[in-house]
């Protein structure tokens, strides 16, 4: 992943996520769209083979910057509990 600032304001962020698609892209915004600050967050990717992701997130009231970071943290703390639990199961229905 190669993250490329586009556009940056107090309340707006755009940027460009290289060697990313659709599944870090939905994961981001529906994260980003369960804060309360967020006003708008979504991702367009103009061609598929050929271009790379472009989130836009919009805050009311907080930092833009802030609000990605949070939610940054937030999907690397629920990877790893996914990663906890299937690592558990898996181990719980080995076969010797």
């Amino acid at each position: 992943m190669k993250p490329r600032l586009i556009e940056k304001a107090r309340h707006e962020l755009k940027i460009e996520y290289q060697g990313e698609g659709h599944a870090f892209c939905n994961f981001l915004r529906k994260t980003l769209l369960e804060m309360p600050s967020v006003e708008f967050a979504g991702y367009n990717i103009d061609h598929p083979l050929l271009s790379s992701p472009i989130v836009t997130i919009r805050t009311k009231k907080r930092q833009a910057n802030v609000v990605l970071r949070e939610s940054l943290e937030t999907m690397l703390a629920r990877t790893e509990e996914f990663r906890k639990k299937f690592n558990q199961s898996v181990s719980d229905h080995s076969v010797d």
